[in-house]
């Protein structure tokens, strides 16, 4: 275990890897880039490398599904995934909550992953649009024209402007500053609920991008329910529009009178 300033790394080994990439998903809007990182982490069986925790992570203890209670922190997950490949997933239970503490960990992050023999990182976050669509695209963004060109052949649309906050973004930026290559890839998402047809959307992007086959089935459950969701507020929605101008109508000739 190493420590330094706010970051405590706890190592629990350095695989061997082959032609390794690092993916990185974290907790925001739709929790896009969470749900993914998760199911990655599940679909191909990932063990768990390294731990990291940080005292700029929110003030609160994250319970597991056995009820039991722990400091929050950071997981790194690896598995050779075959055909001369393999991926390192991290992901986190918050993200921290200074811009500091962002830095730091994210440093950290690209720091193992270098010395594991990565050169290219993909983030995975959501583009945030304000409405809901059945059929979401993907936009991204990366560090060099080549990366760009790999995406974009994959049909994901390259975003123009604007930023990606956060260590999705911060991520990106670190990972180029070592010399590795960085992209990110965002779910357009309505941003209101937990998006699980957004993160299959970038998952299925990253597979075709990185050449792993990752099984999305278990995300249509997740977006099944997420779909209902979506469904109620679209009714409630509509429903306040129609209600509206009736009330307007039924309160005018008591005021005048």
């Amino acid at each position: 275990m190493s420590e330094g300033h706010s970051i405590v790394e706890r190592i629990l080994s350095e695989p061997k890897a082959t032609n390794p990439v690092l993916v990185c998903g974290l907790p925001g809007s739709g929790y896009v880039g969470k749900l993914a990182a998760d199911h990655l982490v599940w679909a191909l069986k990932l063990e768990k490398v390294a731990e990291f925790q940080s005292d700029d992570f929110p003030p609160q203890a994250v319970v597991d599904e056995n009820g039991v209670a722990g400091m929050l922190k950071g997981e790194m997950y690896f598995a050779e995934t075959g055909k001369g490949k393999s991926v390192f997933v991290f992901t986190a239970d918050a993200q921290p909550s200074t811009s500091e503490g962002e830095y730091r960990l994210s440093e950290a992050v690209v720091r193992y992953a270098a010395r594991a023999g990565v050169k290219r990182v993909f983030t995975l976050a959501a583009y945030i649009t304000g409405s809901f669509s059945n059929s979401p695209k993907v936009y991204g963004s990366g560090t060099s024209k080549a990366m760009l060109d790999s995406l974009s052949e994959k049909g994901v649309t390259l975003m123009k402007d604007g930023g990606i906050s956060g260590m999705n973004g911060l991520l990106v930026g670190v990972a180029a500053l070592r010399g590795l290559e960085g992209a990110c890839l965002l779910g357009e998402t309505s941003g209101y609920v937990v998006d699980a047809a957004a993160s299959k959307a970038v998952l299925q992007a990253l597979s075709s991008i990185v050449g792993i086959e990752v099984d999305t089935s278990k995300l249509d459950e997740k977006a099944e329910e997420t779909q209902k969701v979506i469904s109620q507020l679209q009714a409630v929605s509509e429903q306040a529009r129609e209600s509206a101008p009736s009330a307007r109508r039924e309160a005018r000739p008591g005021y005048i009178a």
